[in-house]
């Protein structure tokens, strides 16, 4: 009996692997962005961003190639990537544009709501509540990330949810900013009350609470900045080093290939 040829490796599949590997961190260097794990100003140092992906520096370079085009990032003459620098203009002009394309998500979100859809968004608040009880500012911000993008995909828009998305690159820096800010509790409020008109399917009425809610949050960033940026800089002076990407749970997920609900 001749032995039969052994099955040659599938050389298809090979060079998905790099690829997987940019989407991930692609996915997971944008997600920590939209969550407010950078801030303004802060640096983003690709060969660090790449240890803690344990990966090399080239689908990291490549990912903030991709944010530095979405505006999330910006290149400096000395081939350094920085956030952008805190800016109150930007940051209303973020909230007027924000009002427009996420109210009418909203909006839409209602007219397609589901018992489905409200039971995902009180476990999200529920998960916010816990998170703030314990201090975890990082697990808040993620779950309100979560929150605000199970409304807006349930609107059904494949057109709307990458415009909502590049806008979320620009304004999640500045959530950052809101770490221990005394209204936390009334975003929380503001979040039950979203529920309530989705639950009714009240169109209007849920456009108008989620205007109202990222309106004060404008407020409130424009009115927190000086003292983050007075505490920022005395930390950064004591330490005597820049503070470094809080990317550590998002890693996590990008090397398992599963993405952050």
């Amino acid at each position: 009996m001749t032995e039969s040829p052994k099955a040659k490796p599938d050389r298809i599949m090979r060079p998905i692997e790099p690829a997987l590997m940019h989407d991930r961190v692609y996915a997971s260097l944008s997600t920590a962005v939209m969550a407010g794990r950078f801030i303004p100003g802060q640096s983003v140092i690709i060969r660090e961003v790449a240890a803690q992906f344990e990966t090399s520096p080239m689908p990291v370079r490549e990912a903030v190639r991709r944010l530095v085009a979405l505006r999330a990032f910006i290149s400096l003459p000395n081939r350094a990537v920085q956030v952008p620098e805190f800016s109150p203009e930007t940051v209303r002009d973020l909230c007027r544009v924000r009002l427009g394309i996420e109210g009418l998500a909203t909006l839409w979100a209602a007219e397609n709501a589901t018992p489905k859809l409200v039971k995902l968004l009180r476990k999200l608040l529920r998960r916010e509540i816990e998170c703030a009880g314990k201090s975890d500012f990082s697990g808040v911000l993620g779950a309100n990330r979560a929150f605000h993008f199970a409304i807006y995909e349930a609107a059904g828009s494949e057109t709307l949810l990458p415009c909502i998305e590049m806008l979320w690159l620009q304004i999640g820096p500045y959530f950052g900013v809101l770490n221990g800010h005394p209204s936390l509790g009334r975003y929380l409020y503001e979040h039950e009350r979203i529920i309530e008109r989705l639950e009714e399917q009240d169109g209007p009425g849920a456009k108008a609470a989620i205007s109202r809610h990222i309106t004060t949050a404008a407020e409130d960033i424009i009115a927190s900045w000086p003292k983050h940026a007075s505490a920022t800089h005395s930390g950064a002076q004591q330490s005597n080093e820049p503070a470094s990407s809080d990317i550590d749970g998002f890693v996590a997920t990008a090397k398992s290939g599963r993405r952050e609900a």
